[in-house]
């Protein structure tokens, strides 16, 4: 597989000095006029609008100095059709027709290049976030004499890359760094409110690359490690390489849970070996029955994450007698190849990758040894064990989900309000949560992503608020706030629903960009953690009285990822494809699957229509 690479390089510029000083100025100036930078329309206007009435006073000026002006071809074309665009041209042909009179009797030029709307294209290639004209001496005076540290980062492609995945304009990497400019606040420990940022792309022949500036307007702002370096370049690559990588996800999945298939097989054939007094390995032998022991003496939960420490290291143990199997230690090494391909995309550095027996990805693995080891049939055998101290509640892991334990009954069911249009209608999501029913689980097995499902307090009051209809405008402006910021930490129920708040007119105007925006962040959220969705939530606490397993968050990972094909939100409208994830959703007993399932059956969508 040839490998894609993103280059990020990351400094920053001192302030204080005079020399300083002129280094930030120059340094601007440089990466906003070089060779190779692609000059941008600082005139980002609809050229097609009315003249401004800069141009028209500056028209004005110049036809009463040189009326001859008047017999021009871009006169007639002015008169005939007032614009923007015809403004500008007859602007520019008068001064430079009459550059050598115009002399001092007025700066033209210098009115016309620094006053809004009146230039017909930018003479630089600096760009924000806003869509105003950006006049280069001002902002490299305010680079210049900002007091505290400007940040300069680099981020480079290969050509070949950047022209098959569309990264060869600058228009391109303005859209990426605003969809990131989020995750380079966090990292770099400045308030989004507080950022600034300036940016140039240079399209040079072997490696196009932006030069983009940050800094706070808070000088006492602002902070950046090599762990924040890294996680902006990752930020980066998973973006632009957002096609390829999926590949890898889809075949990492499966490498992951073929070694867990096989290690399931593989262990319950030496337990079956051993109750049949046929096995030949008496260490991992004297292992099983000593953990079987330990297991009739464990209350409470009997699942990895519950155990005493001194039952969890002979689980451990076990799970490294496993380990050396030849077909297992394989599949692990091509996993670990795939792992490596992933952050190969983003740093030069090789990944160094823990044990098979360190790695929570594999997690699982040991409740499978526990249960298929609680499944022997033969007495206990007495084997010398410590006393066990009392179990372990929460261990220090940062890793938290809030889980939805009931319904609220005062909502509509979603079954009743699935419809298959192009646009989906924002109603209730499927969960509502209440602080009694909510439930906070430690997780030992944090997935690899960044992104996870929370029913945080923040994001439940702005669902509140977004489904209740006396909302009011300011209402729904504080519930995107609260959306945002959860947002920005990775929680994809909050990054979704920021999708269909901007697909309506809630916040005043439909915001289509953004809405798209969100919702393709979700989707790819959403991909990234199903496959860990199988022990996001190990600890089966109680739903509607009943015990909830692991496979109820999976299927309802499952049920969403459906429903973003089903309606086209973050990617293709497919009805194919959600017939496959709302089918392996349904099987495992989600019921807003099981609804949407049979409306792709009875209207014929995706799947023959079957009325029965």
């Amino acid at each position: 597989m040839t490998l894609s690479q993103i280059i990020v390089t990351s400094r920053y510029l001192k302030s204080g000095t005079q020399k300083s000083k002129n280094k930030r100025r120059n340094y601007t100036k440089y990466i906003a006029t070089r060779e190779t930078v692609e000059v941008r329309d600082q005139n980002i206007m609809d050229r097609n609008d009315n003249a401004t009435k800069n141009q028209e006073q500056l028209l004005n000026d110049l036809l009463s100095d040189f009326p001859e002006a008047k017999k021009y071809l871009e006169y007639e074309d002015y008169t005939v059709n007032p614009t923007v665009e015809n403004a500008s041209e007859l602007i520019s042909t008068i001064i430079e027709r009459n550059a050598d009179v115009i002399g001092n009797r007025q700066n033209f030029v210098g009115y016309m290049a620094m006053r809004p709307g009146v230039q017909k294209r930018g003479s630089h290639g600096l760009f924000n976030e806003k869509d105003e004209p950006i006049i280069l001496d001002r902002v490299a005076n305010e680079i210049a004499n900002h007091k505290g540290n400007v940040w300069s980062h680099v981020i480079s492609l290969r050509r070949e890359d950047a022209i098959r995945l569309g990264y060869d304009n600058s228009e391109a990497w303005r859209q990426l760094v605003m969809r990131h400019i989020s995750d380079i606040a966090k990292n770099q420990k400045i308030s989004l409110c507080n950022l600034k940022w300036y940016a140039a792309f240079h399209d040079t022949t072997h490696h196009p690359h932006i030069h983009l500036l940050v800094y706070s307007e808070n000088t006492k702002e602002g902070f950046l490690t090599n762990e924040g370096i890294n996680k902006i370049r990752s930020a980066f690559a998973n973006d632009i390489f957002k096609d390829d990588l999926q590949s890898i996800y889809q075949e990492q999945t499966l490498s992951r849970d073929e070694l867990k298939a096989v290690s399931k097989t593989e262990f319950e054939s030496v337990v079956r070996k051993i109750q049949q007094s046929d096995f030949e390995n008496p260490q991992l032998e004297n292992l099983i029955r000593k953990l079987y022991s330990q297991l009739q003496n464990v209350k409470g939960k009997k699942v990895y994450g519950y155990l005493p420490q001194e039952v969890k290291e002979t689980v451990n143990s076990i799970f490294s007698e496993l380990a050396n199997d030849d077909n297992i230690r394989q599949l692990y090494e091509k996993w670990c190849s795939l792992e490596s391909l992933k952050y190969k995309t983003y740093t030069q550095k090789e990944k160094e990758l823990p044990p098979l027996v360190d790695n929570k990805v594999f997690q699982p693995v040991r409740n499978m040894i526990i249960r298929t080891v609680l499944d022997m049939n033969y007495p206990v055998i007495d084997v010398e064990i410590e006393e066990p101290e009392p179990t372990e509640q929460f261990a220090n892991d940062d890793f938290y989900v809030d889980i939805l334990l009931k319904f609220d009954e005062s909502e509509q069911s979603e079954n009743d309000k699935v419809t298959f249009s192009d646009n989906e209608e924002l109603t209730a999501e499927e969960f509502t949560c209440s602080n009694e029913s909510a439930v906070t689980v430690d997780i030992d097995d944090e997935p690899q992503s960044k992104y996870y499902l929370k029913w945080s307090t923040a994001y439940k009051e702005a669902c509140k608020i977004i489904y209740n209809k006396q909302s009011k405008l300011e209402d729904f402006q504080k519930a995107e706030q609260l959306l945002l910021n959860e947002s920005r930490s990775g929680n994809v129920l909050a990054i979704q629903d920021l999708g269909k708040l901007y697909s309506t007119d809630k916040l005043g105007e439909k915001d289509e960009k953004k809405s798209f925006s969100f919702y393709e962040e979700a989707f790819q959220g959403f991909m990234e953690i199903e496959p860990d969705s199988d022990f996001m939530f190990p600890y089966e606490p109680k739903y509607k009285g009943q015990v909830m397993k692991p496979v109820d968050m999976r299927s309802y990972v499952w049920y969403r990822i459906g429903k973003m094909h089903c309606y086209g939100l973050g990617t293709e409208q497919d009805y194919e494809k959600a017939f496959e994830w709302f089918l392996k959703s349904a099987q495992e007993g989600n019921k807003f699957a099981q609804y949407s399932l049979a409306n792709l059956y009875y209207y014929g969508n995706g799947v023959e229509k079957d009325l029965s």
